[in-house]
């Protein structure tokens, strides 16, 4: 007999990244990844329970991760079954964008689903920031990141004590571009990093303190200058937004950028055309310096990844589907427009 188990997780940005300090801050957008762990006994006793993971986008990539998410789950439980797992994503790979915390998010989730189990919220966050440990992924451990991808809004944390400081609604509009490229967390220039410690922590005191726009603009500049990006589309973006006091930065160790805009519910309508157009001119400026790029429209997001996966898995077994048979757009899907 095969139990199937659903979860969801977000992506995010960045305010401060901890690789310097070991303490950071991040917030969760729109933008998903969803997760289908399908377990099945079919295996000799005695054997070695197999555990194996894809990822629908890029069926080549590495899946220890997510591999070791549900393994941990399966341990965690007395579970003597083999798991597959699917990962379909919203979110670039290897983009700062917190791909690596919503999937390990959402695998424990799926994998809690499958089992029947109950983990509490932290233990959730911390069984996944163990595996991408485990596997590599992060320096950290990404608590910030996998704090704010489970409990949405914004995070501030201590990632060496694995520590959430603080936790609050954030709410923005999202503009992010990705360039097109990738730059993997784990091979990140530490030692560069640590060159801004100093400059980092008063980032992060200003985050704790809740002045998270000052936070983001003198991390993303610090950062840019550590690990060679190019700062100009921070800069271009927060020039032609001032008006609106938009603020954007490098999110994660890079490659991407995300921005934040005012939420359209506390614009008037002239106001509302007005940003419109400035979006538009950002958008425009940014395609013209990375012609490859990619840009999404997105929002910060207040809900839980808990809440959403129960959401999601209530939908896929209703009705009867599996997660490689959505073709759709998540976005546009039947799914989302419940809402």
């Amino acid at each position: 007999m095969i139990q199937k188990g659903y979860g969801c997780a977000f992506g995010g940005g960045t305010i401060v990244n901890a690789v310097a300090a070991w303490k950071g801050c991040a917030y969760a957008t729109e933008l998903k990844t969803y997760a289908e762990v399908c377990l099945n006994s079919s295996f000799k006793n005695g054997s070695e329970i197999s555990v194996c993971g894809k990822s629908h986008e890029n069926p080549e990539m590495d899946s220890r991760l997510i591999e070791l998410c549900v393994r941990y789950v399966l341990e965690q439980f007395d579970c003597r079954k083999n798991a597959a797992i699917l990962t379909r994503s919203e979110i670039p790979a290897a983009g700062g964008l917190k791909s690596s915390s919503a999937a390990a998010n959402a695998c424990v989730l799926a994998a809690l689903n499958a089992v029947g189990g109950e983990l509490t919220p932290l233990e959730t966050v911390q069984l996944g920031v163990r595996a991408a440990r485990e596997a590599g992924v992060t320096i950290t451990g990404a608590y910030d990141d996998a704090c704010a991808s489970y409990f949405g809004g914004v995070a501030v944390t201590d990632n060496k004590e694995m520590k959430l400081l603080n936790r609050e609604e954030f709410n923005y509009n999202v503009l992010i571009l990705n360039p097109g490229t990738k730059a993997y967390s784990a091979q990140t220039n530490v030692s560069r990093s640590l060159l801004v410690k100093e400059l980092v922590e008063i980032a992060f005191e200003e985050a704790l303190a809740g002045e998270y726009k000052k936070a983001m603009k003198l991390n993303g500049l610090l950062y840019c200058g550590v690990l060679g990006f190019d700062p100009k589309p921070a800069v271009s973006c927060m020039e032609i937004g001032k008006k609106y006091d938009i603020v954007c930065g490098l999110s994660g160790t890079g490659p991407s950028f995300t921005a934040l805009l005012p939420e359209d519910r506390i614009l008037t309508d002239s106001e509302k055309a007005d940003l419109d157009l400035l979006k538009t001119e950002i958008m425009d400026d940014w395609k013209r310096q990375y012609p490859n790029c990619l840009i999404f429209e997105t929002k910060t997001c207040n809900r839980t990844a808990l809440s959403e996966s129960r959401r999601f898995s209530e939908f896929m077994k209703a009705e009867k589907k599996d997660l490689a048979d959505l073709q759709e757009c998540f976005q546009t899907s039947v799914y989302n427009d419940e809402k």
